[in-house]
Order: structure tokens, then C-alpha cells, then sequence
């Protein structure tokens, strides 16, 4: 860690481990690549930057920049050269980044491009949208431009609900939100084409203690304490809606004290882990893990019994067709891997044929159409029209694991 770097130049504090969530740590390595980028202000105005490696935690660099010459309310990332920030009386400034290895600076003074920003939190998803909190009401607004002069750019307000009264608010992808409380609960919002919404607690407790709370992507989210200690954490399949499969580092911080930053914000996106080539395919709490070891009746396959309307997810990146007769409402992947996968009987389905999905993407809900006896979720694997016992693989994934190459997967020993 640089802790001599940052004595240097930030006002150091007492961190806590126990002020963490009370999870037993792990070791303190991430499948991941990238660079994690966060941007902060201090309480005397002046803007940092801060870089941390995203598969260990250690942080590479912070730099001190100039004032921003007002008080910082709220704080979000565009891209690594612009940043949104509000002051305490409502005005949206655009904030223009000059920084290299060994400074930070501004391309010239902030540019004030709206009023009436009372916001309280603002944050960015890197795919258009912004959004933020303003008496509990969560509003959304499409960013139309790299570098926005205006309400021209940041426009099409809308107001997406209200009771959002959040300790913190955070982008962690494309129209996805994680908040945590002041009761300490984790929590993860999505956001759909028409503005409505859905809300799922990914923790239940353990989470008050963090003042901020930012995400890159990539699962992994970096929270501050009151104390100014920085913990990140590694949600294995973010797109699953759960909490337990959260990596806990609470052994190895970022920094134990030193983050005295009022705002923090992440650069969306710039973050990539593991399971990042595959992703379990249902929510972790719909079947206990004793149920991906079931036989399917006739062939090298799985049918797992879950209720009409349970989400299903694709396993990896390829691109989507429909398959129906016995299926169904049926769904196929045709896996940049190699690998064909098809998912039978869904109740409906949430994506085109010929769209490409990504690893832990919503494909639809699970159902009981086609040659179906009861509801559940029909899953299998081909390669050159050979079929693979998917168990292995499903248990891997359900683990947090890499699973193994879907070519090496039985072709028997799955079925009775």
C-alpha cells in the first residue's frame, strides 16, 4: 500500500476492521482486470483521484488536485476526463480533468450547466443514464454527450419512485443501483426501459457503518467508513440478486484510515472479474446446490425444479435464438465459447432472437410450457450436437468457481 503517499498529503484517521461487515474475510485475491478509478473531493473543496488495483485491492496512487473553488454536495463520474458535482446550493457544475501519473488538474475552471440540483446523491451507469436522490424520490436522466454543456445534454428527467431514502447510492452497471441503509441493509435496484423499477436486498445486515459507497463494475464494491477506512468487496454474480456469494476482504483493506473525501465517485465500467466469462444461471436461493447434482430422465441434461417466474440468466456471452416445439418458450445461446446451451419451458422471455447477451444477463423467467409436467427449468449443453452433462459446470458456477471447459464435461453418467 502507499500509506507513506497518503499521509502525505490527506488527513489521516483511525480505521476499524470490526467497523466492516461481520463476514469472514477470504484470501485477498480477485480474478480481475482493469483499473478502478475513483474521483473525490475534500472537505476544503480540493479534488482527488484515486487508482486501485481490482484483484488485490492495493491502491496504486492518489493525487490531490486544485479547488474546485465551492463546497461539493454530490459526485458522478462520467468518463476519466469528466466529473458532475453540485454544490450546496443546487448548481450542477461539469468539472474537466487533466491528470497523469504524478499530477491532477483542471483543463479550466468548472463549468456551471444547470440550477435547481438539490440532489443529495448522483451517480453515473456509464450507458447513458445518470441518476440521483432528492427527498427520497429517485429521478433518472439521459446523458446525451461526453462532455454535457447543458440541459440539452442532460435531459428527459424522470422520476422513477419514491421512498429511496438511502444512505448511499451507486451505479454498478447498466441501469443497476446499489444503496446500503442506515440499518445496514445492501441493497440493489434495476431500473427498466419504461422507468419501472425493482428492488432486491442482496444483505440483510452488517452495512451502516459505510459513509460511501461506490462500484467500477465488475461486481466489486469499495466502501468508506466514518473512521476513513476503505474495504472492497466481490460480488461473484452481480446479476444474480444475492447477497451470499459477496467475497468479504475485511483482512486486507484498501487503506485503514485515510479516506476523508466528502464525495466519491467510481468511473463506471472500468472493471472486469471472474465469472466474468460465465455466470450461474438462476438465483442462488431458488434451489438448494444438492439439486444441480439431479440425473434428467432421458439424456445428458438438467430439470430443475423451480416455480413459474423464477429469473433465468445467461450462462455466458453469445447470441440468442429461439427454439420452441418441446421446449416451449424456449431460449438458445449460441456460446462465443463453442458450446450451444438451451434453456426449455420459460414462462417468458426477456430478450430478442439475435440479440448478444453477456454472462449473468436476464434471459427471461422459467415456466411450464411446452412438453413440460410441472414447472421448472430445462437446461443443456451441445457441442457439434453432442450433449454434455451440465451438473459440473452449474455447480462451479453456484460456487463461485471457474467452471471447467464445457468440451471436457461427461457425455454420460447424467441421466437414468
Amino acid at each position: 500500500m502507499l500509506g507513506a503517499l497518503l499521509a502525505g498529503i490527506m488527513t489521516l484517521g483511525l480505521g476499524s476492521v470490526t467497523a466492516t461487515p461481520a463476514r469472514a474475510a477470504t484470501a485477498a485475491t480477485a480474478a480481475c482486470t482493469g483499473s478502478v478509478s475513483l474521483y473525490g473531493a475534500l472537505a476544503d473543496g480540493r479534488l482527488t483521484y484515486s487508482q486501485i488495483n481490482p484483484s488485490n485491492g492495493d491502491r496504486i496512487k492518489t493525487l490531490i488536485g486544485p479547488d474546485l473553488g465551492f463546497t461539493p454536495k454530490a459526485m458522478a463520474t462520467l468518463n476519466f476526463n469528466t466529473v458532475l458535482v453540485t454544490d450546496t446550493a443546487g448548481v450542477l457544475y461539469r468539472v474537466d480533468v487533466q491528470t497523469n501519473n504524478l499530477s491532477l488538474g483542471l483543463v479550466g475552471p468548472p463549468v456551471q450547466i444547470g440550477t435547481g440540483w438539490t440532489h443529495d446523491k448522483l451517480t453515473y451507469d456509464g450507458h447513458g443514464h445518470l441518476y440521483g436522490t432528492a427527498g427520497g424520490v429517485l429521478i433518472q436522466y439521459l446523458v446525451s454527450q461526453d462532455k454535457p454543456a447543458g440541459s440539452q445534454h442532460i435531459g428527459q428527467r424522470k422520476e422513477i419512485g419514491n421512498g429511496f431514502v438511502l444512505k448511499t447510492l451507486s451505479s454498478s452497471g447498466d441501469d443497476r443501483l446499489i444503496a446500503n441503509t442506515a440499518d445496514g441493509r445492501l441493497l440493489e435496484y434495476r431500473i427498466d426501459s419504461g422507468g419501472g423499477w425493482s428492488g432486491a436486498e442482496l444483505v440483510a445486515s452488517g452495512w451502516s457503518a459505510f459513509e460511501r459507497l461506490v462500484s467500477p463494475g465488475g461486481g466489486l464494491y469499495y466502501g468508506v467508513t466514518g473512521a476513513g477506512g476503505m474495504y472492497w468487496y466481490q460480488d461473484v454474480n452481480p446479476a444474480d440478486r444475492s447477497g451470499t456469494d459477496i467475497v468479504y476482504h475485511n483482512d486486507d483493506p484498501v487503506d485503514v484510515s485515510g479516506w476523508t473525501q466528502t464525495v466519491l465517485s467510481a468511473q463506471p465500467g472500468t472493471a472486469t472479474c471472474s465469472g466474468g466469462n460465465y455466470a450461474y444461471v438462476l438465483p442462488h436461493a431458488a434451489v438448494p446446490r444438492s439439486e444441480l447434482d439431479d440425473p434428467h430422465h432421458d439424456y445428458a441434461a438438467i430439470d430443475i425444479q423451480v416455480p413459474t417466474g423464477t429469473p433465468v440468466y445467461a450462462v455466458t456471452r453469445g447470441t440468442v435464438s429461439y427454439v420452441d416445439g418441446g421446449f416451449g418458450n424456449g431460449i438458445q445461446i449460441n456460446g462465443a465459447d463453442g458450446a450451444t446451451y438451451i434453456y426449455g419451458h420459460l414462462s417468458q422471455r426477456g430478450v430478442a432472437a439475435g440479440a448478444t447477451v453477456t454472462p449473468g444477463q436476464y434471459l427471461g423467467e422459467s415456466g411450464n410450457t411446452g412438453q413440460s409436467t410441472g414447472p421448472h427449468l430445462h437446461f443443456e449443453i451441445r457441442i457439434g450436437g453432442v450433449k454434455h452433462c451440465p451438473q459440473a459446470m452449474l455447480r462451479d458456477l453456484y460456487d463461485g468457481l471457474s467452471p471447467q471447459a464445457p468440451s471436457t464435461l461427461a457425455t454420460s453418467g447424467c441421466s437414468y
